[in-house]
């Protein structure tokens, strides 16, 4: 079976699957949906970075462990929701949320006993919002270009039915990658919104390829329309290369996580690894499972 498959010559039929993905991504749709609006109404929580909320910074420069760290990201004065530190530096940088100033000097008072450093050789900063609203509508705003852009590039090189399915899949794997994200509880950073744009071009390139590959395919078969032999044909031939490219891709980004998470590397390198493999993961299997079930509805396959 692996040969077959290793050789695309498996015999699945995937038109008569088309029916049992679909109730498939039916399901997930109201999971999406479920978990979004659960977000939205103040029933599980968006962890959103203080890039986003605002709230304060504290850098100082000592000598610290692993413990220490620990202690302070577990204390119960305000919550820390992150850290940095520098190689080659004693250096560390902590974030904590906005709050009162009265909390805000209990937590600098803390670590000024903690690391046994004086509260003046604290650098404390209060950070406003860096991604706020303006710029959150001006990117919402270049996204619905994008994608409109997008569609009309698909429509004319295909069909307009194509650009739907493009975009169905390209939707999907946001609001996988984003439902996953609120229900772990996982932070949301400028880099993870750069990791989501990331994602928007590689299930993109997935599903064209897949849509030059039906064209092919109907070219050998000679005919001007997709019909089942073309469905089935295709994507037996494309199964084990889109594996094969998810694996590739997705290797990479598990050395870059779990390597930069031995040797202390944290930040900006894992929220943008994170994301981007769960979008790649997602986007291997939209293009096959999400892309299949709306071929056979929308497009009459004899």
């Amino acid at each position: 079976m692996f040969k077959r498959l290793f050789l695309g010559t498996t015999n699945i039929d995937f038109k008569n699957l088309g029916s049992k993905f679909y109730k498939v991504f039916i399901v997930e749709f109201i999971l999406f949906a479920a978990i979004i609006l659960s977000s939205i109404f103040g029933l599980l929580s968006l962890n959103l970075s203080v890039d986003f909320t605002g709230g304060t910074t504290y850098q100082l420069s000592t000598n610290y462990t692993e413990n220490d760290i620990n202690d302070v990201l577990n204390n119960n004065i305000l919550q820390v929701s992150r850290y940095q530190t520098f190689e080659n530096s004693d250096t560390i940088i902590f974030r904590a949320i906005e709050s009162t100033q009265e909390i805000e000097t209990q937590l600098l008072n803390y670590l000024s006993d903690k690391f046994n450093v004086d509260t003046s050789e604290i650098d404390f900063q209060r950070v406003g919002p860096t991604f706020g609203q303006d710029i959150t509508e001006k990117g919402i705003r270049a996204l619905v270009i994008f994608i409109t852009i997008i569609a009309l590039l698909i429509s004319i090189r295909y069909e307009y039915k194509y650009a739907f399915i493009a975009l169905v899949a390209l939707l999907h794997d946001l609001f996988l990658t984003f439902s996953i994200y609120i229900v772990i509880g996982l932070e949301i950073t400028p880099s993870t919104i750069i990791a989501l744009l990331t994602i928007l071009g590689y299930s993109l390139y997935d599903t064209v390829i897949l849509f030059d590959k039906l064209k092919d395919s109907q070219r050998s078969f000679k005919i001007a329309t997709l019909n089942k032999d073309v469905l089935n044909k295709t994507f037996n031939e494309v199964l084990m290369r889109s594996i094969n490219t998810s694996l590739t891709s997705a290797i990479p980004i598990i050395s870059i996580i779990f390597i930069g998470n031995y040797l202390g590397i944290e930040g900006n390198l894992s929220d943008f690894a994170i994301p981007l493999l769960i979008g790649i993961v997602s986007g291997t299997y939209s293009s096959i499972f999400v892309t299949v079930p709306f071929l056979s509805k929308i497009i009459k396959t004899n």
